[in-house]
């Protein structure tokens, strides 16, 4: 599943290719995949240009032409490529946006899970689903007082913390392997409740949060299981994970645990982890 730095690296490789071009016309196959009334969606839609790519928590947003945007989330197995026009169609091909170049944007989901939105200026972070979701990690500016309402949510929880950070609406952009990483990283068992987390341990979630998002979008992502590239590119922060999918603590060179936290695969060593 593509996490933050996955999705990160899909806007890097599109903007490359999209800026400037202009969508003639969209072809919908499965419409369950667009959250609007399909009229409604193309009609505001096509005729537009890409202007620019960014990204939020594990969104990616197409900026138009107008002020107007274009909000997609690739869920468990969405892809796009960027080709000749005719140059990839099969049963997993659900939408297609035709350009003013010759070339496709193609968005290819075997699972069909993955979701986009047309959204306005005033509704992308004014409305679902941006607004309610948390502060990027790697976007934001983590002050004092962005510091102290997070203590407080999670204070306010008795559920592992394991959970409480794959919450996107309290901190977004950690999904199941970086969660992992950063908890090993800062020595905290994934099973203590949230309420038993102090400030000093936020704080060290937080900065191992972000060093090791940016190092995997650095490194283009990780690339294993069914995150694979579909722009020619192949994440590398597989080779740095400490923990998750391992089976020795790189610390104190025990084995590790392996349980089911919130229902996934949770790695961490308990003799480094408390």
């Amino acid at each position: 599943m593509p996490e933050l730095p996955e999705v990160e690296t899909v806007k890097r490789v599109l903007k490359e290719d999209l800026i400037g071009k202009k969508i003639n016309n969209v072809e919908v196959r499965y419409k369950n995949i667009i959250e609007d009334d399909l009229d409604y969606f193309k009609s505001n839609v096509e005729g537009k240009s890409v202007i620019d790519i960014k990204r939020y928590a594990k969104f990616l947003i197409f900026c138009l032409s107008d002020d107007s945007y274009i909000l997609s989330h690739l869920r468990m197995e969405g892809k796009y490529f960027y080709l000749p026009t005719n140059t990839l169609d099969n049963k997993h091909v659900h939408v297609i946006y035709h350009l003013d170049n010759g070339y496709d944007l193609i968005y290819q989901d075997v699972r069909k899970f993955g979701r986009m939105e047309y959204k306005t200026k005033d509704e992308l972070y004014s409305t679902k689903p941006l607004s309610d979701i948390g502060y990027d990690l790697v976007l934001t500016d983590f002050n004092k007082d962005i510091k102290e309402e997070l203590l407080r949510k999670i204070n306010n929880r008795r559920i592992p913390i394991k959970t409480i950070l794959l919450d996107q609406s309290i901190m977004a952009g950690l999904g199941n392997i970086y969660v992992d990483e950063v908890l090993f990283a800062s020595a905290i068992n994934p099973h203590r409740a949230g309420n038993l987390i102090k400030k000093a341990e936020l704080d060290k979630i937080i900065e191992a949060s972000i060093l090791i998002l940016n190092k995997a979008i650095e490194l283009k992502g990780t690339t294993i299981r069914s995150y694979t590239s579909s722009l020619g590119v192949e994440g590398g922060f597989q080779n740095f994970l400490k923990v998750h999918t391992k089976n020795t603590c790189p610390n104190c060179k025990k084995g590790l645990c392996c349980d089911k936290i919130g229902g996934r695969s949770t790695y961490y060593c308990e003799r480094c982890q408390k």
